[in-house]
């Protein structure tokens, strides 16, 4: 009996399709993501995962963090990735079949790599000033569960603008965006993905609490935005600020989801009244609670986002007990989150291991909702 021959080692594994091209290097690990439009998206190598980001700029991805990359760094790293793109494009230029392992269109993969190659340091530079037009405050800040979402502005800063905690939008004063710039920025969204755009499976409105926009305006608004990019499988998600938005029942929210918000991120931060008050929070917990309440009667998803570390050792257990008790009278399910953000700085990291722990086992019995972790200063917004 012949012993058949041992399968060749694949070098290159290659998958190409409508969203883009994805390559791998078997021996070293090399990794490169293009989008539909060839623009490189992430790219690893020995150093580490680096990703260009939404808003155009390129970030060097650690175990906790995202450091966003200084503009000659940057220009360096695009035009290595655009050579690692032309060295893969070469490579399957003729593909030896023990050595290139294929899914998807070849034909594809070709030209998006090819077309990736030309992406050097001078396109990466206007790539991000086109960025910066569309999201002229950068983008902040997205929970992580809509980290993949086409983010939409609709408004620009905060309603509040003063809590004492935020490094996104204190001092930004809140500011809708008219119809006109309103339909500006989504064709200059659009123009700025291209192809790439049917990736995204849902929208974000941006930037602090879209949700605070009165209900005809945002009703225009998500009509617009359905009309540019279509319906998305995951519908559309933003920040509620509670304390400044309108006071909507549940058939005011109904009409908002029958228009695809379906899914709202709200900053609870802490159930202690007193503390909400020293943080330029409103002090009502009640009134936030019911108007989670109200949304959830909508079927509207929701995701309460907790401060863990705000007010430091000395009202920790306060802290945890007032905002258990809160959650605990929301009426949320399964579906929906309680997000556990430690306050930067406040805590060790051994501290905030410990402290998300014991928010865990308070919270497990307390609600139905899933507690999980929000490292806010790890965002980096997906393309």
């Amino acid at each position: 009996m012949t012993t058949p021959a041992p399968a060749p080692d694949v070098r290159l594994r290659v998958r190409a399709d409508a969203h883009g091209v994805v390559v791998e290097e078997a021996s070293d690990g090399a990794y490169l993501r293009c989008d539909a439009e060839g623009h490189w998206t992430a790219w690893h190598r020995a150093g580490g995962m680096l990703r260009r980001a939404l808003d155009g700029r390129v970030h060097a991805l650690g175990a906790a963090v995202a450091r966003p990359l200084a503009d000659a760094e940057a220009g360096a790293v695009h035009d290595a990735a655009a050579r690692s793109a032309a060295t893969f494009a070469a490579a399957l230029d003729a593909p030896v079949a023990r050595d290139v392992d294929v899914v998807g269109d070849l034909d594809l993969a070709r030209a998006l790599l090819r077309r990736a190659a030309t992406h050097d340091a001078a396109w990466g530079r206007e790539a991000e000033a086109r960025a910066r037009a569309v999201y002229p405050e950068g983008i902040p800040i997205l929970p992580p569960h809509r980290y993949r979402d086409l983010v939409v502005t609709p408004a620009r800063g905060c309603p509040n603008a003063q809590c004492t905690f935020c490094a996104f939008y204190r001092d930004r004063p809140f500011e809708v965006l008219p119809p006109e710039a309103f339909d500006a920025h989504l064709a200059a969204l659009a123009a700025l993905l291209g192809r790439a755009v049917d990736a995204y499976d849902g929208v974000f409105f941006g930037s602090a609490s879209a949700a605070s926009i009165p209900d005809a305006v945002l009703l225009d608004r998500l009509a617009r935005t359905r009309a540019a990019f279509g319906p998305r499988r995951r519908g559309v998600a933003t920040f509620l600020d509670a304390d400044h938005a309108p006071r909507r029942t549940p058939a005011r929210w109904a009409r908002l989801v029958e228009a695809g918000l379906g899914d709202v991120t709200v900053g609870l931060e802490t159930g202690l009244a007193s503390l909400r008050a020293s943080v330029r929070k409103s002090a009502d917990v009640a009134r936030f609670v019911a108007a989670v309440a109200a949304a959830k009667g909508a079927g509207v998803r929701i995701a309460v986002c907790v401060l863990v570390g705000l007010g430091g050792a000395a009202v920790a257990d306060a802290h945890r007990a007032a905002t258990v008790a809160a959650v605990a009278s929301m009426p949320l399910d399964a579906r929906d989150l309680v997000y556990l953000s430690p306050l930067e700085g406040a805590l060790s990291d051994d501290a905030v291991a410990a402290e998300t722990a014991a928010w865990r086992a308070a919270l497990a019995p307390a609600t139905p909702a899933r507690a999980s972790h929000y490292p806010a200063e790890g965002f980096v917004a997906r393309t």
